[in-house]
């Protein structure tokens, strides 16, 4: 019993060190994280990729205060290195599909093609990003849906940042009867174009209102105007009514399918 009060006493020294170097380390890991993110707020860094680097920091500190604490206790590190080194390896091989969604997402960190609140589309998507993690992304479609998509199908797709360039571009395709007249409803078109709401119209954005093609039974206007993307569905469904409720107005008719049966009397 002697012997091994000795041997207590004897190790509460290091034991103590070990707890102190522990604790202020905790400490110190914290003050890290609440200046790093202090500093973060005042400047213009997307909130994800700040979010990224303070998780770095602290998973940084975390490591080394394992590493010391373990070393004034005594116990050999270099088997504990060795270890994660191959537990690493292990899940890195069962992750392998993820490792690609973790590189991708550091790519969007890092090149920034859009940010946390940018309205994009790509693929089948478009929406609001809501955060950018380094396996997923988050973004807010226009019904309302939260969708969680890999990182490594946005780098492998095309990318259109409305955010960057909040212009968008509507386009009506119009049928219209080939006994109308094609200034008239050139003239009809532009009119209602011109006095839609919320629509551009300076020298760059000017309404345009283009005979197309000749369909098998309509000749196929294109109108196309140009709006603040937060409004583009807006001036879509107005525009595409007020463009019916003109051509009403003037009596110039849309072309529909139909069939057309002729009798023919044999008997004369």
């Amino acid at each position: 019993m002697e012997k091994f009060k000795d041997l207590i006493l004897g190790y509460l020294p290091t034991l103590g060190v070990a707890v102190v170097v522990l604790v202020v380390g905790i400490g110190v890991t914290i003050l890290l994280s609440f200046l790093a993110k202090k500093a973060f707020s005042k400047t213009k860094v997307d909130p994800s990729l700040a979010g990224f680097f303070i998780r770095t920091i602290r998973i940084i500190c975390y490591i080394i205060i394992l590493i010391t604490v373990l070393s004034r206790l005594g116990i050999s590190t270099t088997g504990l290195i060795a270890f994660f080194s191959a537990a690493l390896a292990a899940v890195a091989l069962a992750l392998k599909d993820s490792i690609a969604d973790v590189a991708s997402g550091i790519i969007l960190l890092f090149t920034r093609p859009f940010v946390t609140g940018d309205f994009i589309e790509f693929g089948s998507y478009k929406g609001t990003v809501q955060k950018i993690d380094l396996i997923h992304t988050k973004i807010l479609t226009y019904d309302d849906t939260n969708v969680i998509v890999p990182n490594s199908r946005i780098t492998t797709s095309e990318i259109n940042n409305y955010t960057e360039h909040p212009v968008m571009r509507v386009v009506v395709k119009v049928p219209i009867h080939y006994s109308a007249s094609i200034d008239d409803t050139k003239r009809v078109l532009l009119d209602t174009v011109t006095a839609a709401p919320l629509i551009l119209t300076d020298d760059v954005h000017t309404p345009q209102v283009r005979l197309e093609q000749f369909g098998e039974s309509s000749m196929d206007y294109t109108v196309r105007c140009w709006c603040d993307f937060k409004d583009y569905w807006t001036v879509y469904y107005t525009l595409t009514e007020s463009i019916k409720k003109a051509l009403d107005k003037n009596r110039i008719s849309v072309p529909y399918n139909q069939l057309d049966v002729h009798i023919i009397d044999n008997k004369k």
